[in-house]
């Protein structure tokens, strides 16, 4: 469905993106990891079509996006839902005018059938009953809860999500990672997850990538990735630094009696 190919963005003059090749299949659920700032986000918008390469391909359905004019985009990005970090919901409308807006404002569907798909969706993402509270009266969680179900509710095609389980306590983050999994099975979505939090991304992964230094540096399943070599990715799924593990090494040499250097 998607097939990214050598994608190059850079910032007043500073690169994030060096080279990215990425295929993702129709339906597969990929977790896209890596260090904070190494490009994870803006990743997302390019597929989101959000943002242009400066060099590179990314194709949807084998169209190259980053040849379209914005209003050929349009039909390309109303097969896309994304989960923003912040859940992004409009503090002055209410739970049903949140998750409603991008079908009201596409004029195509009645009434009737609105009410109908909030209803259904706002049930999957259990959010039934709290159709007239404001954004400000929900927890974190409810929020996340609410900006999926806007998310989905127009039927996308593609689920983008951009650290769905920051912010969120154990018990409700792994609520939010048990609805991934339920959106990618209920509806065959393709599920794109950017994260840093592993027990995410082993749980709703199919696949990992791990985006280093602006290029993906491995992929593989949650346990390839678990058993991986790669000292970069050692270091991150264990959550250790490059400073650390060497402290623990030279300890562990000297324990032994040969000091590492």
């Amino acid at each position: 469905m998607i097939e990214i190919s050598n994608l190059q963005k850079s910032f007043k003059g500073t690169p994030v993106l060096q080279g990215v090749n990425l295929t993702i299949t129709d339906s597969e659920r990929i977790v896209i990891i890596g260090g904070s700032g190494c490009g994870k986000s803006v990743l997302l918008r390019h597929i989101a079509g959000l943002l242009m390469p400066d060099a590179g391909s990314l194709k949807i359905d084998g169209e190259d996006i980053t040849r379209l004019s914005e209003r050929q985009l349009n039909p390309i990005r109303g097969k896309i839902g994304v989960l923003f970090q912040g859940a992004a919901l409009f503090d002055s409308l209410d739970v049903f005018n949140n998750v409603a807006f991008g079908l009201i404002e596409q004029r195509v569907l009645p009434m009737t059938e609105i009410r109908k798909r909030v209803a259904e969706i706002l049930d999957v993402v259990g959010m039934t009953g709290q159709e007239t509270k404001k954004p400000s009266e929900l927890s974190g969680g409810m929020r996340k809860r609410v900006g999926l179900a806007r998310a989905v509710v127009g039927r996308p095609r593609i689920m983008l999500y951009d650290e769905p389980t920051t912010g969120l306590d154990p018990q409700i983050a792994d609520s939010i990672n048990r609805l991934i999994l339920k959106m990618s099975r209920t509806y065959s979505v393709t599920s794109i997850v950017v994260t840093h939090d592993m027990v995410s991304a082993y749980k709703v992964g199919e696949r990992i990538a791990m985006l280093h230094r602006g290029k993906i540096l491995v992929t593989g399943t949650p346990d390839e990735i678990q058993k991986c070599k790669e000292p970069i990715v050692q270091h991150f799924i264990r959550g250790i630094s490059e400073e650390k593990d060497a402290d623990e090494r030279r300890s562990i040499g000297e324990l032994a009696g040969t000091p590492h250097p």
